[in-house]
Parts: C-alpha cells; structure tokens; sequence
C-alpha cells in the first residue's frame, strides 16, 4: 500500500488543472493544518476540497469500491476506518467554520469536469446578493 500516493494523485492534479484553466487560482494545496489536509483550499472563501479516490473512500454511486474477496475482513475494516476518519475530519472543519466539498474520482471524468468546476466556483465566488436599500 506504500505506493499509493497520499497527495498529487491523479485525480487531484486533474483537478487542479481545470481549476487553473477555469481561472479559479489563489488555492494552496494539501494544507496540513487543517483537519484532514485537504487536497485544495480556497482561504478567503474558507473552502476545504477533499478529492476522494472511489475505491479507497468507498464511492457510494460507484463500482471501483468493491472489496476484495482475498483478506475481507482486514479491508472491510480498512474502508470502514477510511469513511469513520473522513466523517471525523470533515465535521472538525464545518466546526471551524469551513465549508466542505468532496469530489469523487469517478466525478472528474473529462465529459463531468465541467460541472464540477462550476460547483466550485459557486462556492468560491458567491453570488451577489441584491444590496439593501435604505426605504
């Protein structure tokens, strides 16, 4: 398992990339004070992106999370302890405050990232709201 990658995976440097192509800059990555270390984060906007691998976090709408027949019970409890932490870190983050999004492997795939990239940008560049005027 040490040749698995724990940051600038695949699917995250396929985001970063459609990240930068849409304009959307300013992130810093894989930001170790933060519970977690999310893969991207947006400071101002105080936006942590997660890109989670299907298999390892267990897709919920996707066929590469099967676990393996070989050892079952070792893995089930592997992706159960995966799924536990990222519930942990995420909730740790809403309580400071910080908005989370998680983005699946099987959501970055070329025909998709459009409309990822524009679930992003909704978050990190808010809509403005009508001003208030004084009657």
């Amino acid at each position: 398992m040490r040749a698995n990658r724990g940051r600038d995976t695949g699917p995250e440097l396929a985001l970063r990339r459609a990240l930068w192509a849409a304009g959307l800059r300013g992130y810093r990555k894989n930001v170790r004070k933060l519970p977690g270390s999310p893969d991207v984060v947006f400071g101002p906007a105080r936006l942590a992106i997660f890109v989670h691998g299907c298999y390892w976090h267990s897709c919920p709408t996707c066929t590469r999370n099967r676990t393996p027949k070989t050892n079952a019970a070792y893995w089930q409890a592997k992706f159960e302890g995966n799924r536990a932490r990222d519930a942990r870190d995420q909730a740790k983050l809403i309580e400071m405050g910080w908005r989370v999004l998680v983005i699946w492997e099987c959501e970055l795939k070329p025909s998709n990232v459009p409309a990822v990239i524009e679930r992003v940008r909704q978050m990190v560049i808010p809509s403005l709201a009508p001003s208030r005027q004084a009657a």
